[in-house]
């Protein structure tokens, strides 16, 4: 008797696009733990970067488990080529993961789509095919939860592989906006200062907080955004992320195409017409995802912009009845844990494939690091 359980793999952008009935049933589907179906895996990010970006896809590897005819899983898959030490990697990765670091969108919590009914199985069967992947060198998957498919996959996976890396890249932030949040005293008088200040700025000059709810106003404080975010990184000597083509592109077309449909949310504060901050939010079900920002660091420390911004943008979702505001990935103690909740972790996993590059790779880094080791002892 034929198994019910089937696996396709779809190399065609095309007919991924296609897939975008089945794809959106099993995000529905994937009830576990909702809160990391997040607005990275929403069917028009990713559709929107296999466009922008498919110059870096070497080859798409969308594995697609079918049970009975019926979809049940989609593992949104891509090979991309990393150069390391002179050797070409070739890396499988989620798409809208895995670009160079200087257009990278940077999402978070992507993961396969499935059929709860139907994990143990989908597990089994994804783990049997990206074992037997001979032509890849190495699987990078980034800013994983550790709740999601993908990790209790890598864990099956750990045993085929030659070397395993794990580790704890960051942690999201966010504000569940259903009960009151306990900020710190230090963090109230901030707020209250600021609020205060904006109140007097706006006795004497005149103040707007803005929300762009059509595409010529969104496009345009896209740009404005663009502008104050590179010149703060300019005064830094660096180039800033929206100096990359690709990167640019790729957000001037997501938001020409969603802020009319409510996906995407602009924000900016205007004083006399000026542009002061502009912040760049997804909202996704009942959650505003903090994106990016720009703003003018003339009016800091007195008014500080960015986080009237975002104090302003919080009252706008309690307005809404939008249920949580999530700032997304930190790694370090800064301005987003002042005033949220630490939530889940976000991990890189890294696992090399037993083909000969890697074993020869691994046997030299391996007499490296004995060699190093000896040196250090003084026996060399």
């Amino acid at each position: 008797m034929p198994s019910l359980y089937t696996v396709e793999t779809i190399t065609d952008i095309k007919q991924a696009i296609m897939l975008e009935n089945e794809w959106r049933t099993l995000i529905e589907a994937t009830a576990e733990k909702k809160e990391s179906v997040q607005c990275f895996m929403s069917w028009e990010w990713l559709t929107q970067w296999l466009q922008t970006y498919q110059d870096y896809i070497v080859e798409l590897k969308i594995m697609c488990v079918l049970y009975n005819g019926t979809y049940v899983a989609i593992a949104p898959f891509y090979i991309c080529t990393n150069s390391k030490w002179g050797i070409t990697a070739k890396t499988l990765s989620f798409i809208a993961t895995n670009e160079p670091e200087n257009c990278e969108v940077a999402s978070e919590f992507i993961d396969i789509a499935y059929s709860t009914q139907h994990k143990q199985k989908i597990i089994e069967l994804l783990s049997f095919q990206l074992s037997h992947l001979t032509d890849i060198t190495q699987f990078n998957f980034k800013d994983l939860n550790k709740h999601s498919l993908m990790y209790a996959i890598c864990q099956q996976l750990q045993a085929k592989t030659i070397a395993y890396k794990e580790y704890i890249t960051g942690y999201q932030f966010y504000i569940n906006l259903a009960y009151t949040c306990q900020y710190s005293k230090s963090f109230l008088k901030k707020k209250k200062r600021i609020f205060n200040t904006f109140e007097k700025v706006s006795k004497t000059q005149h103040c707007e907080f803005i929300i762009a709810n059509e595409e010529k106003q969104a496009l345009k404080l896209y740009d404005q955004l663009v502008e104050l975010h590179q010149k703060h990184w300019q005064q830094k000597n660096k180039p800033g992320v929206f100096a990359n083509n690709y990167f640019y592109a790729f957000h001037r077309r997501f938001i020409k195409q969603y802020v009319e449909k409510g996906i995407v949310v602009l924000s900016a504060i205007q004083i006399e017409n000026q542009t002061i901050s502009v912040n760049y939010s997804i909202k996704w079900h009942n959650t505003l995802y903090f994106y990016q920002s720009g703003m003018d660091e003339r009016y800091k420390p007195n008014l500080s912009p960015g986080l009237l911004n975002h104090l302003l943008l919080i009252q706008y979702c309690k307005e809404q009845n939008i249920q949580q505001y999530n700032l997304l990935k930190s790694t370090k103690k800064d301005y987003k844990s002042h005033f949220s909740q630490r939530g889940d972790e976000l991990i890189d996993i890294t696992m090399l494939t037993s083909n000969k590059l890697n074993l020869i790779w691994l046997a030299l880094y391996r007499a490296k690091q004995g060699l190093k080791l000896l040196t250090s002892k003084g026996r060399i």
